[in-house]
């Protein structure tokens, strides 16, 4: 977040994938790390800061379906990385079209931080 903060990278977002972060920041296992309140304004903040990708188009290639949002935002949004821990299903992927998937250490080491 750091990183992103100082102009570091460009972050992109849609509606789904503001949908699913504030639903992930409900799940015990991340209430326990991170208050309630901090993942609420992080969600905020990225919502106001990320460049906002309207139109996604309709892509099937993903093995969970529900993924398949991520890889549009992707193609939509021309992005160079797609920062993930989905270790099943978009990491197994590695590449979707000019979009490299990786880590989120993977991408800390290419940005060298």
């Amino acid at each position: 977040m750091d990183s992103w903060r100082r102009g570091h990278f460009v972050m992109l977002t849609c509606e789904p994938h503001l949908a699913e972060l504030r639903l992930t920041t409900r799940y015990p296992k991340v209430r326990a790390r991170v208050p309630q309140a901090t993942s609420g304004r992080l969600v905020n903040e990225i919502g106001k800061l990320a460049e906002f990708v309207e139109k996604l188009p309709t892509i099937d290639a993903c093995r969970d379906p529900m993924d398949n949002f991520l890889l549009a935002m992707a193609e939509a949004g021309r992005a160079d990385f797609l920062v993930t821990g989905d270790k099943l299903d978009l990491l197994s992927m590695q590449k979707h079209g000019a979009t490299a998937i990786v880590s989120a250490r993977q991408f800390a080491a290419i940005l060298r931080i």
